[in-house]
């Protein structure tokens, strides 16, 4: 019997007070459990449970879980799964930068990068409605409402209304139906069996030239992009963004995504090498060179610098 259930027993006068005790206390002894994950993970500091959603505050901000999601970014903090470079991708921001998050999902390196560099820009993209929801109200609960301009939009290689497909956890959403099995299926926040979804959803995408030129925007200074597969797409729509502004690029590359949209990944090192950048893999808060991946890459998140413009950066941070 669920805790809510024995709740409103209790209060209709159904249940003794004793065994009312007996039985919620069955219930509540898992907060012990999660008790113990707050000890042992040293980037998180508390759980709240709260009237309007729960939240899990880390060392530099808060996070509403999402458990409607087979997997949420608050759940994949929380125990000990998520692993962003946010620290070691301040290394590469300047003062007062200019920041575009693109595939910004809930939010989580905007605000990162956010409490980190309070004098930047911080443009954050997410084409889904719904994941965009869950943004907007994760900025508002960090106070990053201002500071954070949220765009309900996607980037591509064209502009206008594309078809997304959204499984049942919705950050693997992506203009190409995922292949993985485990991203199908709906949270079932223990009801029972959960079920598979995808849905198909229209969503606004824009060009990075293009939103550069209407917004007025003259500097971009670093770049972090995760879009599922798309990535080469959303760097061929800012030919003039990489050739001209020339900011640092922190990309996801998988050979599985990339093959949904009929492409490898090399193809994004060579389009970069061509406006005269290096592809980088970073260890242990170094940078080394990246020429071409293939069946032995474990590598999946990788940096873009431009040989000329970030030659500092280069000599600093290189081996």
């Amino acid at each position: 019997m669920k805790l809510e259930k024995l709740y409103d027993l209790y209060a209709e006068g159904k249940a003794p007070k004793r065994l009312y005790w007996e039985l919620a206390r069955e219930k509540l002894v898992p907060l012990l459990e999660v008790q113990q994950i707050v000890r042992k993970n040293p980037y998180c500091k508390s759980i709240e449970i709260r009237e309007d959603g729960i939240v899990l505050r880390t060392q530099d901000i808060a996070l509403f879980f999402d458990m409607t999601q087979n997997i949420c970014r608050a759940e994949t903090i929380f125990v000990g799964t998520e692993d962003e470079e946010i620290a070691f991708m301040g290394r590469f921001i300047p003062a007062g930068a200019t920041i575009f998050d693109i595939g910004a999902n809930v939010g989580r390196v905007s605000l990162g990068l956010a409490k980190a560099h309070e004098d930047a820009t911080i443009y954050a993209f997410e084409p889904v409605a719904a994941t965009f929801r869950d943004l907007e109200r994760n900025l508002r609960l960090n106070g990053e409402e201002a500071h954070i301009k949220a765009f309900h939009m996607g980037f591509y290689s064209e502009s206008g209304d594309l078809k997304f497909f959204v499984p049942g956890a919705n950050e693997a959403a992506s203009l190409r139906p995922i292949t993985d099995a485990y991203y199908f299926k709906e949270g079932d926040q223990g009801q029972g069996e959960r079920r598979e979804h995808l849905e198909e959803v229209v969503c606004p995408v824009d060009t990075l030239d293009h939103f550069v030129k209407e917004q007025g925007v003259e500097r971009i200074d670093f770049v972090k992009c995760d879009t599922e597969g798309a990535e080469k797409m959303v760097f061929a729509g800012g030919a003039h963004v990489f050739r001209e502004l020339r900011p640092v690029v922190y990309t996801e590359m998988l050979r599985k995504h990339a093959a949904r949209f009929d492409y490898h990944p090399n193809e994004i090192i060579e389009m970069f090498a061509g406006w005269g950048y290096g592809c980088y893999t970073s260890e242990s808060e170094r940078l080394l060179p990246f020429e071409k991946m293939d069946e032995s890459t474990v590598e999946t998140n990788f940096f873009f610098l431009h040989r000329e413009k970030h030659r500092e950066l280069l000599e600093k941070h290189s081996a």
